[in-house]
């Protein structure tokens, strides 16, 4: 079984037309990148299922406009992904990305996620510039426990952010164990490069809470591969993560499609199955599904 923790289908992101079309040569400023293309990336790389991440332009306001975007610059949410999760029920399970709870009341609209069909959230907290440990936040992972869902967060942008990383793995630790029900990946790894010593906080963090794990989409934040196949960089990062941690801890992702001009699709797939020869079959396996599955709660 083969599942990529994260993917996001959408009509465009950071419009080339209105923006100098400086960057035509990355697809999806330009042109739709559906859930049906999506599945059809599935199907000729051999992926079984994605977790589907939707999020609006006001989710991902502010590192938009630190790259000088507006909110017209970005297409997609969540009516869009749900109806992709209505085309193919058996091939997405569908996170929504969590709204401040500063300006909404966050935890009814997760309610209204859950009975349209999401398995669990999506959190930005440094985009949203809120602690973990924000009453508002708290009822959004009561809710989530309420209806045994998961939870993906990131801390992007945490370097352009009021709050210390730091601080944010502190009260990381705070929500892992009031919430030991729910399963938590942290995104992008943590949101660190694994090839620094500024990981260790986060290993710490999943050796310590069996309900933490890694997704390993656009990894510490860093892409410093181009398009060098089979991406030794990125080898580097994943080998740093399964040695520190396990592979039955660590989730493969792409964050589909904002790295497609780098690597095609079967590409990921394959610079795993055919080059990390760090991992054995088995913690291949784990890496690239059988580890999301257990995030799920299903046998692969």
């Amino acid at each position: 079984m083969i599942v990529d923790t994260e993917t996001h289908p959408l009509l465009f992101g950071r419009y080339a037309p209105n923006n100098g079309n400086k960057t035509l040569i990355k697809h999806y400023t330009w042109c739709e990148h559906s859930p049906e293309l999506l599945v059809a990336e599935m199907d000729n790389a051999g992926v079984d299922k994605a977790f589907l991440i939707s999020y609006d332009a006001e989710d991902i306001q502010f590192p938009e406009e630190t790259k000088g975007y507006t909110l017209e610059d970005y297409a997609g949410g969540r009516k869009y992904s749900l109806r992709g999760l209505r085309q193919f029920p058996d091939r997405f399970w569908w996170f929504n990305t969590v709204k401040d709870p500063k300006r909404y009341d966050a935890a009814a609209k997760v309610a209204q996620d859950f009975a349209d069909g999401a398995v669990g959230i999506k959190l930005f907290p440094c985009y949203i510039q809120c602690h973990l440990n924000d009453p508002g936040l708290v009822k959004v992972f009561e809710t989530v426990r309420q209806h045994k869902g998961r939870a993906l967060v990131s801390f992007q942008s945490w370097r352009d952010g009021k709050i210390p990383f730091a601080t944010y793995m502190e009260e990381a630790a705070e929500m892992l164990a009031r919430f030991p029900e729910v399963n938590v990946a942290l995104m992008q790894a943590g949101c660190v490069d694994p090839l620094k010593p500024e990981i260790e906080p986060v290993l710490d963090l999943v050796r310590r809470f069996p309900n933490c794990y890694l997704s390993t989409g656009y990894c510490g934040e860093v892409w410093d591969d181009g398009t060098e196949y089979p991406y030794a960089n990125w080898q580097g990062r994943i080998k740093t993560l399964v040695q520190g941690v396990g592979a039955d801890r660590v989730m493969w992702g792409t964050d589909w499609p904002w790295f497609e001009h780098f690597f095609k699709y079967q590409q990921s797939v394959n610079s795993v199955l055919r080059h990390a020869h760090y991992m054995s079959e088995t913690d291949k396996a784990f890496f690239l599904g059988n580890t999301a599955a257990r995030f799920m709660g299903v046998t692969p």
